[in-house]
């Protein structure tokens, strides 16, 4: 290659180097305005003043006669700053027109340029202000928020220039300017509501997530739990206390002893059924039967004896065996009268051995008197609920209700109260008072006195909420009261 040859591109390595350097200064200038424009609003405290130091500085730096700053209000731009202007009057003319050309850049969600470099914005607003108040250069930028807020536009800068057109690269300048102190805006601007506005914001933002299309599952949930505590506690349900219950019959037989003997015979065992006549359980004849036998012996002799008395007709003599033919006689009627209660049987229709397992009694005495039986009669049977103290205010006489008996939990029998024991009962540990349950309907046959089960009487209709918490609501009650 020739010398003229190597100098020349020499000369366009140096040319080209010098352009790089030239833009990469003028891209760090550009980056020391925008962080200079950053820092002056970072450091304010007031949305006002933070709003006046980005419009002034954007201003000064870009050699703007007036730069605007709108603000997003209800779906509406609303003129907040004018640079280098601390007052003015929201009604006048030309803050409206400059809401109009805020507004057009907010609709389209672009920067717009006027005069325009692309034919595909709208910028009649621009046209318009640009004749009216003699501007020849306009350019409106929206700001937006951050990435993760959503990049959403929160108002708009409009600067107005004289003789140099704005630049794109003036715009991407004021845009990422307005992009670094977009969050700083916000907060300010935020704080500077009132009260009630700023509870409105939250709850917005609150129903935004409720309601938007993001935490499905979080949402359905969230919904499930509000209708589910609305439903407990608006809505009534069927209330029913629920006690403990035992059948019982007004009708109990005691069979008892009835003369001092001995256990000869058990023909019954508790649980059986058993009908009027039927022999329970036979006492040892053998003795009686003895006697008997003596005394008819001793009814003979006195016969024969009064007999021969009167052969003789000695009247003091026939008389005295009379005597002890009558007492002879009443002995033996005794005796038989005992030999025909030696057999012990029941005298109801229908009944049940509730109580007397004597099979392993046999043989042993027994006294006169003595229980040998408790028999309970199946007709006339009734419900006993055994009702908690605290539950009694929600039981009225004549309300209704259903037992379910432990033997046979797969069928249910309606009752109706029919009176409440004015005195109450110590069980586990609870006062409890007994009401008694008349039954609807004619009672099953299996029906047996002393049977448990559970009742539920029907109350008043409560809300879930109450039924849940009445238990615990009374119990602070009785223990915090003053």
């Amino acid at each position: 290659m020739t010398k003229p040859a190597q100098q020349l591109e020499t000369n366009q390595i140096i040319k080209a180097l010098q352009g790089a350097l030239q833009g990469t200064n003028s891209k760090i200038l550009q980056l020391t305005q925008v962080i200079e424009i950053a820092q002056s609003v970072m450091g304010c405290e007031k949305f006002k003043t933070a709003a006046l130091a980005l419009v002034g500085q954007i201003a000064d730096k870009h050699h703007a006669e007036r730069v605007s700053l709108g603000w997003l209000k209800h779906d509406y731009i609303r003129l907040k700053t004018i640079s280098h202007t601390d007052h003015f009057e929201k009604k006048m003319q030309v803050v409206k027109d400059l809401e109009g050309l805020m507004e057009e850049a907010y609709e389209q969600d672009a920067a717009i340029l006027y005069p325009p470099v692309k034919d595909n914005l709208t910028v009649l607003a621009h046209e318009r202000y640009s004749k009216e108040y003699h501007c020849e250069n306009l350019l409106s930028v929206p700001i937006r928020t951050s990435p993760k807020d959503g990049e959403e536009v929160i108002g708009v800068i409009t600067c107005e220039r004289q003789g140099k057109p704005f630049t794109d690269l003036e715009t991407e300048q004021i845009y990422l300017a307005s992009s670094l102190c977009s969050a700083r805006l916000l907060e300010l601007y935020q704080k500077s509501n009132w009260f009630g506005a700023r509870a409105a914001r939250k709850m917005r933002k609150a129903l935004a997530k409720l309601l938007g299309f993001e935490h499905t599952w979080a949402k359905f949930f969230g919904i499930l739990g509000i209708g589910f505590v609305l439903f407990a506690t608006l809505y009534p349900l069927p209330y029913r206390v629920s006690a403990p219950a035992i059948l019982k019959t007004d009708k109990i037989i005691y069979a008892v002893a009835p003369y001092d003997g001995y256990i000869d015979s058990v023909f019954v065992k508790p649980g059986d059924v058993i009908y009027r006549g039927q022999t329970l359980l036979r006492l040892n004849q053998t003795e009686l039967k003895l006697e008997e036998a003596d005394l008819m012996a001793q009814e003979q002799d006195s016969r024969r004896e009064i007999q021969k008395a009167q052969a003789a007709r000695e009247l003091a003599d026939m008389r005295i065996y009379q005597a002890k033919l009558s007492q002879t006689q009443a002995k033996l009627k005794t005796v038989r009268y005992k030999l025909s209660m030696s057999n012990v049987t029941v005298n109801v229709d229908s009944a049940v051995i509730i109580e007397g397992d004597l099979q392993k009694r046999i043989g042993a005495p027994v006294n006169q008197g003595s229980e040998l039986f408790q028999i309970a009669s199946i007709e006339n049977i009734y419900v006993e609920i055994n009702v908690p103290e605290g539950e009694l205010k929600n039981v009225t006489l004549g309300g209704e209700g259903l037992l379910a008996i432990k033997s046979r939990p797969d069928y249910v029998y309606r009752f109706k109260t029919e009176r409440i024991s004015p005195t109450a009962e110590v069980k586990e540990q609870e006062n409890t008072f007994a009401v008694r349950g008349e039954f609807v309907r004619q009672t099953p046959s299996w029906f047996r006195p002393g049977m448990t089960g559970i009742a539920k009487i029907f109350s008043e209709k409560k809300t879930l909420w109450w039924i849940i918490s009445h238990e615990a609501i009374d119990y602070l009650r009785i223990k915090l009261w003053w």
